[in-house]
């Protein structure tokens, strides 16, 4: 049995950055930090972080990738928190995007567009340097 039904993929110097819902949802301020995305699909990411935060809490993340002008911004449900092995950050989370659509608590078709076109320009599933561990 498949456990992913999107392909992950690898943007090189991709980030992002995000921000807690709170009773107000989401009305909190973005994190002024730039963590780097290991990987991404049409369905969530993996990036690196020096926060825990809380599997099943939503965030909205501004994703940032090299060479495109405007961020995309997307709600996200907070799925796994680990520990990096590795020294520069402390945890690696995994988020799942709330679904496309219209209404409220959904993401446009314009995102999963970007996406798939994200996703058909992209080569490599993982950064190099993170080895697989999810």
């Amino acid at each position: 049995m498949k456990k992913r039904s999107c392909n992950r993929f690898y943007i090189p110097g991709a980030t992002l950055h995000y921000r807690e819902s709170s009773f107000f949802f989401l009305k909190g301020k973005f994190t002024q930090d730039h963590f780097p995305v290991i990987n991404l699909s049409k369905g969530g990411a993996k990036f690196l972080s020096h926060k825990r935060l809380t599997p099943g809490k939503d965030i909205l993340i501004r994703l940032n990738i090299p060479g495109r002008e405007n961020s995309c911004e997307i709600l996200a449900d907070v799925r796994w928190i680990s520990r990096n092995p590795e020294q520069s950050y402390k945890y690696q989370t995994g988020i799942s995007f709330k679904s496309f659509g219209n209404g409220r608590k959904k993401n446009s078709k314009t995102i999963l567009d970007f996406l798939t076109n994200l996703e058909n320009s992209a080569g490599q599933l993982e950064h190099p340097q993170v080895s697989l561990l999810q």
